[in-house]
Order: C-alpha cells, then structure tokens, then sequence
C-alpha cells in the first residue's frame, strides 16, 4: 500500500470514527481534539521517512509520531506528559476502529501494548490562599456601573473561583441558568463537559449585585451566555483566558490560565471539609477518583482534624 493510499484510507476511517462519536454524543471539544491528533498523523505520514502501511505499522512509528505532533503543537517548549499519553490514547482508539472495522485482519494492539508514558503524580495547583484574597480585593473594587465589560468579567472570574466551572461552561452559562435555591444561595443549572446535566450552587451575596447590574442596569438578553463581547458575540475559551490572565496581572497575581480557578474551588472546598461526594458532584466529575487527587490533606487540615 502506497503512502497517500494509506493516508486516504486513514482519513476515511478518522471520518467515520468521530461521526460515531458525535453519534455517541460525545462533546464538541472532544471530537475536535481528536480531529486535530488524526489531521497531524496524516501529515506525518506523508512525511515519515517510512513509506507506512496498515501491515508495517510499528511501535516506533507512534513514538515517531508524538515527537512530531509535539513539535507542531508547541514552538515554545516541551508538551505535557498528559497531552502526549492523550496523543496515545486518540491513536490507540481510532486503529482499534479500524481493527473492529477493517477488511484486514490487523492485530494492532501488540504496537500499542508496550506504549506507555508514565505521568508523575501531582497534586492539582489551586491559588494560594493570599492569591485568593489578593483576587477578591481586586474584585471587590472594580467599578462594576463603569461599562458592561467591567461587570461581566467580574462575574465570570466569580462563576469559576466560587462555582468550580469549567472554561467551556463559564463562557455559555446564561442568567436563566442562576436561580434562587434557598434565602442564602443561588443554584447554576447547565450543560457541561460531555453534554450532561450540571448543578453547582455558590453564596447569593457574592454575586447577586453583578446579576442585578446585568438585568437591570445592562438588560442583556437572559437566555443569552452571560460571557458576550461588547459586539454582542459569545467569547471563546481563548478570549476567557486573556481575560481571567489580565486580571491575574491587575491583582498581582503569579497565575495563568482559567482551569486554576476550578483547581482553587475545590481545594477551597476540601479544606472547609466539604464531603468528597459532594465535591465530585460540584465538579460534576463522572469519577470520584478524579475528585480524590484533591483530598490528599495539608499539614494544616490534618492539625485542625486532630484539635
């Protein structure tokens, strides 16, 4: 089998694989990660020094393959041992399609059974707890009556430090989606990672004043995402992050990205001895062992237990 042979047969079968997956309701997010990981192994192919075939495929043309995908993603330095076992694992998938789908009778789980990059385990960085205060102070003396941009931000940096959400969540949440679930908190209902149902609650008073500005002073559209731009467009995550960054700077704050925020609410969470169960619920984790790496205890938790 020729190479660009080969590379048709590959973007067929990448072709049917993510339509099974959007069948399987699987999210956009997911779907276009790995779109991007099977676009880059078609490349690689053309260019691999191997003319390679669904025969010859071998365990060093995947390693081949994670350098060049990780030389491609980032310029700036070395790729995350979770991105490339990530890499690994939307690979692994799609020749198993094709193993299940195939006229061959391909065995390729002996290329991939020996493909194993070993992540270290690390406890999830949250802020500090000064960062933390650093970052209500700033909050608390934004001029919220000052423009729309002003409030809105506020609020989203508010939605992810206090409510745990996640950045493709922040940025479609809608004002009908906060409602009153008792006399002290508001309850977030909405669509999250994976198209499921998601419930978080957060303190009226931390953010009732933004949601008054924004329906009554603003008027936006309720049902409309609360993260517009001032042209009335939804942001994206990348815009999110500039801005979450930006005000990092503003507070003096040594942080980057908006995941630390989802990080910082649920080591904020543990440390007040909210249950694991209830964590993991808040996070709307599918897996309580993803809610446990946060419940390793600091030396001052473990103090305060034992008084």
């Amino acid at each position: 089998m020729q190479t660009l042979e080969f590379c048709e047969e590959i973007k067929n079968y990448k072709n049917a694989l993510l339509r099974k997956l959007k069948v399987e309701n699987k999210s956009k997010n997911t779907i276009e990660t790995y779109d991007r990981t099977y676009k880059s192994f078609i490349e690689f192919c053309k260019e691999h020094d191997k003319p390679l075939s669904f025969e010859n495929i071998k365990e060093d043309d995947i390693y081949a393959f994670i350098d060049y995908k990780s030389a491609t993603m980032d310029k700036q330095g070395e790729v995350s041992l979770s991105t490339r076992n990530g890499i690994i694992v939307h690979l692994k998938r799609l020749f198993t399609y094709i193993e299940r789908n195939g006229s061959g009778l391909y065995d390729f789980a002996k290329v991939f059974e020996d493909i194993k990059l070993k992540q270290p385990k690390s406890k999830p960085k949250g802020l500090s707890d000064s960062d933390v205060d650093k970052l209500e102070k700033y909050l608390s003396k934004v001029d919220l009556i000052k423009d729309f941009v002003s409030c809105r931000n506020v609020l989203l940096v508010k939605i992810l430090l206090y409510g745990g959400l996640r950045a493709t969540e922040a940025v479609s949440i809608s004002i009908k989606d906060i409602v009153s679930a008792n006399d002290s908190l508001y309850k977030l209902v909405f669509t999250g990672k994976g198209d499921k149902n998601r419930v978080t609650y957060i303190k009226k008073e931390l953010i009732e004043y933004e949601l008054h500005l924004l329906n009554k002073k603003y008027q936006i559209d309720t049902t409309r995402p609360i993260a517009l731009t001032s042209n009335g467009n939804k942001m994206c995550r990348i815009q999110l992050s500039k801005m979450v960054n930006s005000i990092y700077k503003k507070a003096k704050i040594d942080a980057s990205g908006v995941h630390i925020l989802r990080h910082t609410a649920a080591k904020r969470l543990i440390q007040k001895g909210t249950s694991i169960v209830t964590v993991q619920s808040i996070l709307g984790h599918s897996s309580i062992q993803t809610t446990a790496i946060y419940a390793n205890p600091t030396e001052d938790m473990i103090m305060r237990e034992l008084r």
